[in-house]
């Protein structure tokens, strides 16, 4: 019997008869019990093994050959207690070879706890791969990245934060901690470019000493927090963090989980970033750098326009430049453009829009108070125009026709473009009345 028991190593296990008295051990059975064979034999299995003798003949007499969970116990000998796992194999003569481990159910259910985790991780990310390479904005990735990591943290909130060096803004989800973050400290991190685990108000004064971080973490209703840089090439593009309102332990697979969710969502903000600089490089003049039409017909679309101000089109045609391609060349014309483009940019405001609509013609939409605001800053930009150019002859200065059209309160894009075709009749008026002046549509000046 020996032999059969001994193919059974390295676990502990032992013969027993039918009254499951040990008939014979093996070695490691003796190293656990810290007893020899001599004193095992003839002990009842169950006391060897300090579990219930009814539950431990019960489970044998079901002879099932598969493993068997007993309750657990205090060990007999060694004083501790321990689940066990039994499996039972009958043999000839009515005996049994019982293999038990008194550790293995508490380790099987660990290892299953913990694949079944990493397993979700692991799927976990191959969906975020997948979600995030679909997103087609900064602020869609902010926003599936936010919801992705309160998801697999099982936090209360999650946000996301990127942009430039020293300038990181709130793209997505809700900061906590943001209403009671101290006016004066600094945004960077003790910490910044590491994972940063917080596990209790006490801890966050503890990383960030002088803040008192801990105050803010009570006041907010925080437990804990992890915050997570987003980190790629060696660039910090932003970070994003998540909240808990409960004490919170974070395992050894939290960072790793952290920084592979960091990772993609920062390959994906790269390329982004990337895409949006050569979309918008193709949509600006290559003479002028203003957006062209196509870039300016976008922006159209996507600005809200003011509820109170009206709102002034624009419409600006050269005078004489014709005759600059047709005698100097085109070199010299596109350096006309090219200045007009910065004089007009500095007569407009930072909030208008300005772009080269194509040829010699100039458009911008414009907040104005009323009609006269809209004048003004069209004589503006037409005496801007009319002074000397480096380079060009006298007799070939050029002027400009400026076309306007007015509509009052929140004008649409569509209304937009109506007002852009209206600015282009009044500008073909002020052509036709001799040129270098405005015309408002609709008003003769």
């Amino acid at each position: 019997m020996r032999d059969e028991i001994a193919r059974m190593q390295p676990f502990p296990r032992a013969l027993v008869d039918r009254s499951h008295t040990v008939v014979d051990t093996n070695l490691a059975l003796e190293v656990w019990a810290s007893r020899t064979s001599d004193e095992l034999v003839g002990m009842p299995l169950a006391a060897v093994l300090g579990v219930d003798a009814e539950e431990l003949s019960a489970a044998l007499a079901t002879g099932n050959p598969g493993g068997i969970r007993l309750a657990t116990s205090t060990h007999a000998y060694q004083g501790t207690r321990s689940s066990v796992v039994i499996k039972a194999v009958r043999i000839s003569g009515g005996h049994t070879i019982v293999a038990f481990d008194p550790e293995l159910a508490a380790v099987g259910e660990r290892t299953m706890a913990l694949g079944r985790r990493e397993s979700d991780r692991l799927q976990l990310l191959l969906s975020a791969s997948v979600a995030f390479a679909k997103t087609r904005t900064e602020e869609e990735l902010g926003e599936l990245l936010s919801q992705t990591a309160r998801r697999a943290f099982n936090a209360t909130a999650a946000s996301v934060h990127t942009g430039e060096p020293g300038n990181y803004a709130l793209v997505a989800g809700e900061n906590l901690l943001e209403a009671e973050w101290p006016k004066d400290a600094s945004g960077d991190s003790p910490q910044l470019g590491n994972v940063v685990t917080i596990q209790s108000p006490a801890e966050a004064d503890e990383i960030a000493p002088g803040l008192g971080l801990g105050g803010v973490f009570e006041r907010s209703g925080v437990s804990a927090v992890i915050g997570v840089p987003i980190i790629e090439d060696d660039v910090l593009y932003g970070a994003f963090a998540c909240y808990f309102d409960q004490p919170r332990r974070f395992d050894d697979q939290a960072v790793p989980l952290a920084e592979a969710l960091a990772q993609l969502a920062g390959q994906v903000l790269v390329r982004l970033r990337l895409e949006a600089r050569l979309r918008r490089a193709a949509m600006l003049d290559e003479v002028t750098g203003l957006p062209n039409r196509r870039l300016f017909d976008e922006n159209l679309h996507q600005t809200e326009r003011a509820h109170t101000d009206q709102v002034a089109v624009l419409f600006v045609d050269l005078d004489g430049f014709k005759a600059i391609n047709d005698t100097l060349g085109h070199a010299a014309g596109d350096t006309v453009l090219k200045e007009v483009g910065e004089r007009l940019s500095s007569v407009f405001r930072q909030e208008d829009m300005i772009a080269r609509y194509g040829g010699d013609e100039f458009i911008a939409v414009l907040h104005v108070a009323d009609t006269s605001d809209a004048l003004e800053l069209a004589d503006r930009a037409r005496a801007a125009i009319a002074q000397d150019f480096a380079g060009i002859p006298r007799e070939l200065n050029i002027t400009a026709s400026v076309g306007i059209a007015i509509a009052e309160g929140d004008v649409g894009a569509h209304a937009i473009d109506r007002l852009i075709r209206l600015a282009d009749q009044a500008m073909y008026a002020a052509k036709r009345g001799g040129g270098d002046q405005a015309v408002v549509h609709g008003a003769e000046r």
